[in-house]
């Protein structure tokens, strides 16, 4: 994550110099410090190499390059050096060798927004706009869940906890990758 060092007199403004400047920065990292595994979205990034040290001398060039080009700084409490068999949490997914999996985040919050919507059903027949909202958020972390190998968690947190209730109106595709509405 980074902090901006001076302030800016516009969001849009902010976001147009993040995205032209953060291109000249991933240059910087691919090119200059030649690192193979390197990720990056928005202002979060995620640099992967076998040797700390290695790791550790290129903080000090990011730092640099970030506070001399860019007029940006790492932020100091957002730095983590781990071991890569422990898995590096980035965004929605925990990366590890040869896999990637969903972070418990998204599992818990999936499961929550299952359980509100189990609620809109106890004792009402949904409107239109209740359905549609559902489909809208059972997608949002369907679409989320699809990149990772989840088709069986996906199955099961739907099957034992979606309200029955739910099935009248919209049912899931087989690969419980997406849920449609029913056409009335």
């Amino acid at each position: 994550m980074l902090k901006r060092i001076a302030d800016c007199p516009s969001e849009t403004l902010l976001l147009s110099y993040l995205v032209i400047s953060m291109d000249e920065f991933d240059h910087f990292v691919k090119r200059d410090l030649d690192i193979k595994y390197y990720g990056r979205y928005v202002d979060d990034f995620i640099l992967i190499h076998t040797d700390k040290d290695y790791l550790l001398w290129m903080i000090q060039k990011i730092d640099s390059y970030l506070s001399t080009e860019l007029n940006l700084q790492l932020h100091p409490h957002k730095i983590y050096l781990q071991h890569y068999t422990k898995g590096v949490a980035y965004l929605v997914a925990i990366i590890k060798p040869h896999r990637t999996y969903v972070g418990s985040r998204i599992k818990g919050n999936f499961y929550e927004a299952i359980k509100e919507q189990n609620e809109i059903t106890k004792s009402q027949i949904p409107t239109k706009s209740e359905v549609d909202a559902f489909v809208t958020i059972m997608n949002s972390y369907l679409g989320i869940m699809k990149h990772h190998k989840t088709y069986k968690l996906r199955r099961q947190m739907i099957t034992q906890n979606l309200s029955e209730n739910w099935w009248k109106y919209t049912y899931a595709t087989n690969n419980f990758g997406k849920f449609i509405m029913r056409k009335a």
